[in-house]
């Protein structure tokens, strides 16, 4: 039977599906947390991209009028946030006799998987980001959102007092909280107290994708619907990733706003192929230049591409908006499950 054009990685056609992929299993994209921001899109090149933004208020207080003396002017003052280019790459390959003893098509499976696999490595980049905002979770340090987070003296297993308190730390901003990201220790602890609800996906607005499984529904859930459920706190959906900061028994609970986290990109994803004729290879590549940045800080620092390591260095961000401007809180909490 001849080779169709459906059983080879063809990048026009590939490239699209992964992004669409990788966009729909982007919890955080799909939660609304992180948002597109058009400034963010630095198609003209470059290596930082700056938002420039006016203070939320004027200072000084209304004047006492005088028929001997003047007004004085006041001013409004401008700041500016910085993201960070990501430029990121993978490639992977696959050759013939590997698969001719696995009796499948190994390029088939990655080109199955890299949909989530670009969705994973992204959070991940951001996870890191906050780390970085946030600085250690026993505190000791000085980072650009500490005003943000509570709990790193003493933590205790998640509880509504933390969400109040989340709240809280954001005043009258507090109550758009909609989402809490959490580790899966900390997800299961509150499952084994019942302390999740589940709604649909498309009563949050949002469209049911049929690839996806009903993880919490039984093994015969999808079979009636492709609806799935969607787990919340309080109100709040939930977003559980084991790439969340942990340490020592110590978790990140992370509270967002929708559009907490703004994304850009300097060019689209591309992928490319490519055959070794003499290995008698297959190979695949692709390539991204993207930015997911905490809305209300700045990349501080002339530092490029940073690593992993370097987005998560407590001095190489600062805080240009005001503290209840900011959509992000963070609290310490610890898990049964430990």
């Amino acid at each position: 039977m001849a080779t169709l054009r459906s059983d080879v990685i063809i990048p026009e056609i590939f490239t699209p599906y992964v992004i669409e992929q990788s966009t729909q299993k982007n919890a955080f994209l799909a939660s609304g947390v992180a948002q597109p921001m058009a400034e963010l899109n630095a198609t003209e090149g470059g290596d930082f991209v700056n938002v420039p933004f006016w203070k939320a208020n004027l200072s000084g207080d209304l004047e006492v009028l005088s028929d001997s003396t003047s007004l004085t002017p006041g001013k409004i003052t401008a700041d500016k946030q910085i993201g960070v280019i990501l430029h990121r790459g993978r490639a992977f390959e696959a050759r013939d006799l590997a698969a001719l003893a696995a009796g499948s098509d190994p390029m088939a499976a990655i080109g199955a998987k890299v949909g989530e696999y670009v969705a994973n490595q992204q959070q991940a980049d951001l996870y890191k980001c906050l780390e970085g905002v946030f600085g250690a979770l026993t505190g000791g340090d000085s980072p650009a959102f500490d005003a943000l987070r509570f709990d790193t003296s003493t933590q205790t297993a998640l509880s509504p007092r933390h969400v109040a308190k989340a709240r809280a730390l954001l005043g009258d901003q507090g109550e758009k909280l909609a989402a809490v990201a959490l580790h899966s220790a900390c997800y299961y602890d509150l499952v084994e107290r019942k302390a999740i609800d589940y709604v649909l996906a498309s009563d949050l607005g949002i469209t049911p994708d049929t690839s996806m499984p009903d993880a919490f529904g039984g093994s015969v859930a999808s079979a009636y619907s492709a609806d799935y459920r969607v787990p919340t706190y309080m109100g709040m959906r939930v977003i559980v990733s084991d790439d969340i900061t942990n340490s020592g028994g110590v978790y990140a609970a992370y509270f967002f706003t929708n559009g907490a986290i703004a994304t850009g990109e300097q060019a689209s994803m591309r992928t490319e192929t490519d055959r070794d004729i003499l290995a008698k290879s297959d190979a695949m590549s692709l390539d991204m230049h993207y930015i997911y940045h905490p809305v209300g800080a700045k990349w501080a620092v002339t530092t490029t591409n940073p690593t992993r390591a370097q987005l998560a260095t407590v001095g190489n961000w600062s805080k240009v908006y005001e503290t209840k401007n900011i959509g992000i809180v963070r609290a310490s909490v610890s898990s049964n499950y430990d």
